[in-house]
């Protein structure tokens, strides 16, 4: 699995430096905007937590995050997603980019794809409402199904920026075989300076395709006893990132970020499911390297 998980990211590399395009930022001011041909490193130190909505499943306690990225003039590396822009205009931008599908993340606590998709910079949701949980006998543990599979995602991303704020639509297809899906996401990003530090809210609507969703929650009767089998069906999400920074020095900062991932019944449904959302807070000090 591991090697072939490695010939699809060598093979998607390949593909991406083939694509001339610059990897900047659109309409980029200030701090926002990145160097190309320079590598970016920088760890953040504190306390954080992101629940974890299956029964059985273990919350991810968040103490080290790194955030890693690189730019050239034709791929970059940001944070664990490996892709290629090519600039549309001055405030528009197309990406192909690839990455490991999150939701393996959720069953496996030490999958690589839980530490790499939280970057400091840009992460965040809060806890808005009490979350509904599914209440016992009718639950079904992590532990008591099979294992489920690592997959890798190529997708296509459009950014612009219009009055300020940047939008973003993406679609994702699964290049590896393994859950046969595909997602997209909408979304809208603004930041703003204050005498307190700098802020940024988003906000995105996640749909998820049935084959995604039932490959992951999804029970067969070969996992559980009859009237307790679920198939997946089409998943729409709503998320809510917030997130605070305040420079300190030239390369330390202090920050916080929160986020909120609201579930629908195409996924509550499945009895693998306890909460309707997933809620992620971090806050801690974050030092850039170089």
């Amino acid at each position: 699995m591991i090697k072939k998980s490695l010939k699809i990211v060598l093979l998607t590399s390949l593909l991406l430096s083939g694509f001339a395009a610059t990897a900047s930022t659109p309409t980029c001011q200030g701090d926002d905007c990145i160097a190309e041909q320079k590598l970016y490193l920088s760890w953040a130190l504190g306390y954080g937590q992101r629940s974890n909505p299956l029964h059985g499943g273990k919350k991810l306690n968040l103490v080290l995050l790194p955030e890693i990225y690189y730019y050239s003039k034709y791929w970059f590396f940001d944070n664990g997603r490996l892709g290629s822009s090519i600039a549309l205009s001055d405030d528009t931008q197309l990406s192909i980019i690839g990455q490991f599908n999150q939701e393996k993340g959720y069953f496996q606590q030490w999958f690589s794809g839980n530490l790499l998709q939280f970057e400091a910079n840009t992460i965040v949701g809060p806890e808005f409402g009490a979350a509904t949980f599914r209440q016992a006998p009718s639950q079904i543990a992590v532990s008591q199904v099979n294992k489920r599979p690592t997959a890798f995602d190529v997708g296509l991303q459009l950014d612009t920026v219009r009055s300020g704020t940047l939008w973003q639509l993406a679609y994702w297809t699964d290049v590896s075989k393994q859950h046969h899906g595909q997602y997209a996401s909408l979304g809208a990003r603004r930041g703003w300076q204050s005498p307190y530090g700098k802020w940024q809210l988003s906000a995105h609507l996640h749909w998820k395709s049935a084959q995604l969703i039932d490959t992951y929650y999804g029970l067969t009767a070969l996992e559980v006893t009859s009237g307790q089998e679920y198939q997946g069906r089409d998943s729409w999400q709503a998320e809510l990132r917030l997130n605070w920074s305040k420079p300190l020095t030239e390369r330390l900062s202090v920050l916080v970020f929160l986020r909120y991932l609201q579930l629908d019944s195409a996924m509550t449904d499945s009895y693998l499911v306890r909460s309707d959302n997933v809620t992620t807070w971090f806050g801690g000090v974050s030092y850039r390297f170089f």
